[in-house]
């Protein structure tokens, strides 16, 4: 969907809950203790305010892909010192975090703030919907930083047309193709400009020993258990969807369109080639990315913040590597980018943890100081002078990172919710701007998922019963295990169970959001 088509939406959803929120004015319930406090009338609040206050001690779930950063990591220690806080993390490996969500979340011993990787999925709309987190719509306006968070962003992160998530903010369109150019030189190949010839090149990864050691021990194309270049680059390659689109006037999700299945196609025949890792459904995102990384895969569909250092990570494991990086390939329907509403999760405030208002903006107030530009620029950095120097305006950072500095960035660039852009930039290269400029230019051409803002109340009964079914019938396809008539058949399986109905409800939610 264009992007055109996903303000409509986004705008409807956002005047019903600016509609929500007044409602929620004439209640008496403990949801609408802000009646009787500053929240409600738009005026700062105090708790907020005071530059003399004891530091608020907040307690986070976060994760993070180095080692856990210290209590007198100098990060945190000015950072807490900028924003007043006393910050107690429980910090959990990236490739365990939803796993440890989920038991917390089903423990009900939540932390005060708890960030999420995944907000639509069964267990959090529930918790939602049964009170368990703070609506925070109505305070940000209160902060001069959070209430400059993108509108639609906000609207599409919704649930039921309140806000309770604070977003982090993102490129929208941020998927591109990177793949070792130095092996496509060695091979004679050139750039690739279509599916047909990306999965020629990863098979040439394969078996032409593109490294020139003499052994066979590469592979095309990296991919993990989720998938997600398939959905989110491959399909919309050929015409499909971003994760729902519109077909014979009704939302259906893009594992039932042509273009899906011709992408499912796709993969099948680089995994009969062995030009995909074989392992692919057992590999997390960060393994995926270690085998770009290792030089042991030539070609990888990442977001634009990991292709930047790809080069550099490379220049690690072998000084001649070279990575060329694609925008995307043109299907029929020409180049096309897919877009997921300019946001990658974000934290939920919980409401047995946090007591009362004054808590919550306490604590909101800690995100907004960390959306500063002082404050972003060291969550992203580290710190000036020791981490970094300042050269034309610019941050040059060292050559080698400390590993304090390593872990410091690792926190709390996960808990920014303000665009990295907010911060001081970084010195450009050649490569940092070609890659910057492809996600400028793909927002331009992004398709949006056209449910991204609906709720189906099956979706969130059967969400799991129903992904699983989904997930085993394309995993299996792709490895050869059924063939066309037996994905179909799982496909009606799907809907017996569930799916037809899930169809139904997000295509009644789309049109009521459009007015029809």
């Amino acid at each position: 969907m264009k992007r055109s088509t996903m303000r409509k939406i986004t705008v409807a959803v956002a005047a019903t809950a600016l509609t929500g929120t007044l409602l929620a004015g004439c209640g008496n319930d403990d949801d609408n203790a802000a009646s009787s406090t500053g929240a409600a009338s738009g005026k700062p609040s105090t708790a907020s305010a005071s530059p003399d206050a004891s530091p608020t001690t907040i307690k986070i779930m976060s994760q993070t892909v180095t080692d856990p950063i210290k209590d007198d990591n100098p990060m945190k220690l000015e950072l807490e010192k900028m924003t007043n806080t006393k910050l107690e993390f429980t910090w959990v490996p990236a490739t365990a975090y939803n796993d440890k969500f989920n038991a917390t979340l089903a423990s009900g011993e939540l932390p005060q703030v708890m960030l999420t990787n995944t907000a639509r999925v069964t267990n959090v709309v529930n918790a939602v919907r049964a009170g368990a987190f703070w609506e925070i719509g109505p305070y940000l306006d209160q902060f001069p930083n959070l209430s400059e968070l993108n509108k639609e962003m906000l609207s599409f992160t919704s649930y039921d047309g309140k806000i309770y998530l604070l977003p982090r903010s993102r490129d929208g369109a941020r998927h591109l193709i990177a793949y070792r150019k130095d092996w496509a030189n060695n091979l004679g190949l050139a750039e690739p400009k279509t599916l047909e010839d990306l999965a020629n090149l990863a098979k040439a990864f394969t078996d032409n020993d593109p490294d020139k050691n003499g052994k066979n021990d590469t592979i095309g194309y990296a991919e993990s258990s989720s998938l997600d270049a398939l959905s989110r680059d491959i399909s919309v390659y050929l015409g499909g969807p971003m994760n729902n689109g519109m077909m014979n006037d009704q939302v259906v999700p893009n594992f039932l369109t042509p273009a899906f299945f011709e992408g499912m196609k796709w993969y099948r025949e680089l995994y009969a080639a062995k030009a995909i890792n074989q392992d692919f459904a057992l590999l997390n995102g960060a393994q995926q990315a270690d085998l770009f990384k290792k030089g042991k895969a030539g070609i990888i569909i990442a977001v634009d913040s990991n292709v930047k250092n790809y080069p550099k990570d490379l220049q690690l494991v072998d000084s001649k590597s070279e990575v060329g990086v694609i925008q995307g390939l043109s299907g029929p329907e020409g180049l096309r980018a897919s877009s997921t509403g300019g946001s990658l999760g974000g934290f939920l405030f919980s409401k047995s943890s946090i007591k009362t208002e004054e808590e919550l903006l306490l604590i909101l107030g800690f995100f907004d100081k960390l959306s500063s530009p002082e404050a972003m620029t060291i969550a992203y950095r580290g710190m000036k002078d020791v981490d970094y120097k300042m050269e034309d305006g610019f941050v040059v950072p060292n050559e080698v990172q400390s590993d304090e500095a390593k872990a410091g960035i690792a926190a709390f660039s996960e808990l920014a919710v303000a665009h990295v852009k907010v911060g001081v930039p970084l010195k450009v290269t050649p490569f940092t701007e070609l890659v910057s400029g492809m996600v400028a230019a793909n927002e331009k051409i992004a398709v949006y998922d056209v449910a991204g803002p609906l709720i189906s109340n099956t979706k969130n009964e059967k969400g799991p019963e129903l992904d699983k079914m989904k997930t085993d019938a394309i995993v299996k396809f792709i490895m050869g295990q059924i063939d066309e008539a037996g994905y179909q058949k799982a496909i009606e399986d799907w809907k017996k169970a569930g799916g037809d109905q899930v169809i139904v409800e997000l295509t009644e939610e789309y049109k009521k959001a459009q007015g029809k």
